[in-house]
């Protein structure tokens, strides 16, 4: 025999209620996901992190240019963003390849060893790499 759940103005059985439920579930993570584009390209990792400037030395094994889109961390807790400046020795690149250490400006603390992934190429760059 089925649940019966109030709600609303009438009484609905909990497979309705549950439907309703899922739908409305549906359409709220529909809002949280990524537009399309590539998957989570893993470009290296966080080699130590300067709290009091808030910049993350970052080992790179594939390329990563300005404008790209990062994640810093495991999926369920990464941070997100655009990099909108980068620097190898102290002097601002607008690219950076695989074997290249370079500082990027983070609007979080990360941890030593944490993942770097690319989520989106900058529009102006070549798609040699995703």
């Amino acid at each position: 025999m089925p649940y019966i759940l109030y709600y609303g103005d009438g009484m609905e059985s909990l497979d309705n209620a549950m439907d309703v439920i899922n739908s409305i579930e549906e359409k709220e993570s529909a809002h949280e996901r990524p537009e399309a584009g590539p998957e989570r390209v893993l470009i290296g990792s966080v080699e130590s992190f300067f709290k009091k400037i808030n910049v993350a030395a970052i080992k790179l094994e594939k390329s990563l240019s300005t404008g790209d889109i990062i994640e810093i961390g495991s999926e369920e807790e990464a941070i997100r963003q655009r990099v909108v400046s980068m620097q190898i020795n102290h002097e601002e690149v607008s690219e950076a390849h695989s074997g290249d250490s370079v500082g990027i400006k983070v609007n979080h603390p990360v941890y030593e060893g944490s993942e770097v992934y690319r989520l989106r190429r900058a529009a102006n760059t070549a798609s040699e790499e995703l």
